[in-house]
């Protein structure tokens, strides 16, 4: 029997009004990432994200990333190690400690964009991602690009991993995400966003831009709540995931 999670990035507007339309995902994932208001996001959709999460049983995680608002986090900011083990210690205790004041626990950690990207490759920021996430709950779970540094730093340091992979990124043939500026970098059709899907938790494998497939282990599924027709997608992956025999649910901490 096949387990998968579907996790989705969330909380990272900064207005009232297209919350209620993100929050219709809830029903259709497992766990969700919350910016921690650095790259994205404030108090008031960051308390509603967890509230809707604590009403749908979706597993809470922190989703901290550069202090970059106007790059939405996808830029390197080229910050030291020690910086980085500060920033990511801050966004993690402030998402766990509103989690807790509201009544929830928190599930886990995925980092955003370049955070998570350069986290993947660089040993030396893996480990103070992984040291800042461990000196605040061993107990928490690290979502991390499947066979990436992060994921290594982890399992050497103890803490639970869930390798990532992702419905609608194209993957290069190391295993990496492609680059956003890369043409055909995002899975625009729902076609081919099921395909990849299939492949990769049925297979463990992925089809690479230049066509080869590689192999990626792939416990939990990423979908991006601005992705085009996402909730439809999400319906259609769990019609899919029934009629072959694929249990959605949260990964299970220890």
């Amino acid at each position: 029997m096949i387990h998968l999670d579907i996790n989705c990035d969330m909380a990272e507007g900064f207005s009232r009004g297209r919350q209620s339309e993100d929050l219709g995902i809830m029903k259709w994932i497992t766990s969700v990432n919350i910016a921690c208001g650095l790259h994205a996001g404030d108090p008031h959709i960051i308390y509603r994200t967890i509230e809707a999460a604590l009403k749908h049983n979706v597993k809470i995680g922190a989703h901290p990333g550069y202090p970059d608002i106007q790059g939405f986090g996808r830029r390197s900011m080229n910050l030291s190690v020690n910086e980085v083990y500060e920033l990511v210690l801050y966004q993690v205790a402030a998402l766990e400690g509103m989690t807790r004041a509201i009544g929830g626990e928190l599930h886990h950690v995925k980092l955003h964009g370049a955070l998570y990207n350069e986290a993947a490759e660089r040993p030396e920021l893996a480990e103070a991602v992984v040291q800042a996430i461990a000196d605040i709950d061993e107990d928490l779970v690290l979502y991390a690009l499947s066979g990436s540094k992060l994921v290594e730093a982890a399992l050497e340091h103890g803490l639970q991993v869930a390798e990532e992979v992702f419905a609608e990124r194209a993957y290069l043939p190391n295993g990496r995400l492609a680059p956003r500026e890369l043409e055909g970098s995002v899975l625009i059709s729902k076609e081919e966003r099921m395909e990849q899907t299939r492949q990769l938790v049925l297979k463990q494998k992925v089809t690479t831009v230049n066509g080869h497939q590689i192999d990626l282990a792939a416990d939990t599924l990423c979908v991006h709540h601005e992705s085009h027709d996402v909730v439809q997608f999400l319906v259609e992956l769990h019609r899919w995931a029934k009629q072959n025999g694929v249990i959605i649910e949260p990964i299970s901490a220890r």
